[in-house]
């Protein structure tokens, strides 16, 4: 179960860089299939995720949460950049500001992930020896 939750919180960062990663690509369809890629991918990751989630540590959820809400905003966001400026001159900022606005937040769910995929650190329980024998 965190390994599949793992796995869509990569897809929808994956996408957004190969969005902003078409080089020279005039096909305004390329462009919008990728854009729609990462629509979907975030739309992968909420329906996997809330089924799921509250198995999670609350810690953990919230980075969730937190990731996938800023990814919407960042995709309306660049959206609506691509309409108004073109995909050309938008590109490179797509890639730049998925880097440094939605990576920290990719990196701390996969913390938070990794957490709950350890195995729990021993006890400091110790059996008492018994020395009335």
């Amino acid at each position: 179960m965190v390994a599949e939750i793992r796995e869509f919180v990569a897809r929808p960062y994956r996408d957004f860089i190969t969005w902003g990663s078409l080089y020279e690509v005039s096909n305004e369809e390329e462009q919008e299939r990728r854009r729609e890629r990462v629509s979907w991918s975030l739309d992968a990751l909420h329906n996997r995720y809330l089924p799921r989630s509250m198995w999670l540590d609350p810690g953990t959820r919230k980075k969730i949460e937190a990731f996938m809400e800023k990814a919407r905003t960042l995709l309306e966001e660049l959206s609506e950049d691509v309409e108004d400026f073109g995909y050309a001159r938008v590109r490179s900022d797509i890639a730049r500001r998925v880097t440094r606005e939605l990576g920290p937040l990719r990196k701390e769910v996969e913390a938070g992930l990794g957490a709950e995929l350890a195995p729990p650190e021993p006890g400091r329980w110790r059996l008492r020896r018994r020395t009335d024998r």
